[in-house]
């Protein structure tokens, strides 16, 4: 098994565990629902989320990119990649604080969003840049410096997701 693809399994069970505890802590506690218009929002950030999430996918197909699920074996720094360093990511931070929201009650909402975003940040900050850099060395570090982190450029942002994938 490769090392992404335990990286995968592990997300999916901190995600399980995170959205269990806090549909039972908020169970327990009785805590009131979230508006039917705050769970709408939710529901439709959990479809937008979904548009950076194919968009990489499709890319990263289409490039011939990975050597193994998950594991990339050339820069890309083309298309969704010019708006924002790992735009995979902020789609599951997107898609996870979405589905907090449309889950509906307060300490769901919190766990999950709290626990994907540290979970989200620590990997990036502590495993994928380290290991980007190690692998790409000074092509990583110049891309780094002109390529935001995890929020993307507004106005690249939009254009490349409202333009066909070319690849």
């Amino acid at each position: 098994m490769s090392v992404c693809l335990r990286r995968l399994i592990m997300w999916l069970v901190l995600a399980v565990v995170s959205i269990v505890a806090g549909i039972v802590i908020d169970f327990l506690l009785k805590t009131p629902a979230f508006p039917v218009w705050l769970r709408g929002v939710g529901f439709v950030g959990m479809i937008l989320a979904h548009v950076p999430l194919k968009r990489t996918g499709k890319l990263l197909n289409r490039l011939g990119a990975s050597e193994q699920w998950g594991c990339t074996t050339r820069l890309v720094t083309i298309d969704i990649y010019q708006c924002v360093r790992h735009p995979h990511h902020l789609g599951v931070g997107i898609f996870m604080t979405s589905l907090g929201l449309f889950i509906g009650h307060p300490a769901s909402f919190f766990i999950v969003t709290i626990n994907q975003w540290i979970w989200v940040l620590a990997f990036l900050l502590l495993v994928e840049e380290r290991e980007l850099l190690m692998k790409f060395g000074k092509d990583y570090e110049a891309y780094r410096q002109k390529t935001p982190f995890l929020i993307p450029k507004p106005l690249c942002f939009f254009r490349i997701l409202t333009q066909k994938l070319e690849a």
